[in-house]
Formats: structure tokens, C-alpha cells, sequence
């Protein structure tokens, strides 16, 4: 009977719809990537933007059995302590992102970012996020990327 249990396991599984539902890929660029994208951003990364923050690129891949995302952000001149004060920035690694998300889409430039902080992160369920913080043509851009397992 023992040795019988295993293939009538294996047997139901097989007969029963054991369907996984995957959501959408999303690529936006400037201006389409709004306030919306950049609040999604904030839940899944921790990461708070200060008012007047523009979203410059933005992909979201959720047809996969992982989601994961990244953004190109400007944050504004005078709001870059307030956004350096993100625990990421506090408590993360000072490695440079390895993942990079973003990195087969054209809006994403790391080689642009002058005075440069790279900060890498695991957050709790599986969760990792990367930021690339510098200046490009005198103007602060975050590159971001988040992923789960």
C-alpha cells in the first residue's frame, strides 16, 4: 500500500488544474510613467520618493513565475537629502547592483551617473532591491530594479 500511495497522488495532481496565473509585462517611458508606477515602486522596494519626482522609464515584468521591476527616476535637486535618507541608502550594501532589470531597455544608462551611490538590499519574503544614485547633465537619477524568488 505504501508504495501505491505515491502514484495515486501523483495521478490526482495530474487530473486536477493546477493552472498558475501570471500577470503582464508593462514598459512605459516618460510621460507615461506616473504617479501610479511610482507608488507601486514605493510598496514593493520600501523606498519613498519625494514629492516632485518624475518617473523617466519604467518596466514591470509580471509574466513570470517572479515579478520584478525597475525604474529611471529624476529626483529633484533639492529633495536629493530627503531621498538619501531612505533606509536603503542607511542600511544597505554599498555594492554596485548586479541585477540591473532594467538593463535591455533603452532609457537605462548607468555609464550617465557622475558622483555615484550603489546600494543592493534583501527585504523580507524573498524580496531584493538595487539603486544606482548619481548625477547626469546636472540633475539627480535613481536607477532601481526589485525582484522576488
Amino acid at each position: 500500500m505504501k508504495q501505491l500511495l505515491p502514484i495515486v497522488v501523483g495521478s490526482s495532481l495530474l487530473g486536477t488544474s493546477c493552472e498558475l496565473k501570471f500577470g503582464d509585462d508593462i514598459e512605459l517611458t516618460a510621460p507615461k510613467v506616473t504617479a501610479k508606477e511610482i507608488v507601486e515602486v514605493t510598496q514593493r522596494t520600501e523606498i519613498q520618493f519625494p514629492i516632485g519626482t518624475t518617473g523617466l522609464g519604467y518596466v514591470f515584468f509580471g509574466s513570470g513565475i517572479d515579478d520584478s521591476l525597475a525604474i529611471k527616476v529624476l529626483i529633484p535637486n533639492e529633495k536629493k537629502s530627503d531621498f538619501l535618507k531612505n533606509d536603503l541608502f542607511q542600511s544597505g550594501e554599498k555594492n554596485k547592483p548586479s541585477v540591473q532589470i532594467g538593463s535591455n531597455q533603452s532609457w537605462w544608462n548607468l555609464k550617465e551617473l557622475k558622483d555615484r551611490k550603489d546600494r543592493t538590499k534583501s527585504l523580507p519574503k524573498g524580496r531584493y532591491v538595487e539603486c544606482s544614485f548619481g548625477k547626469a547633465e546636472e540633475k539627480w537619477i535613481a536607477y532601481i530594479s526589485w525582484w522576488s524568488t
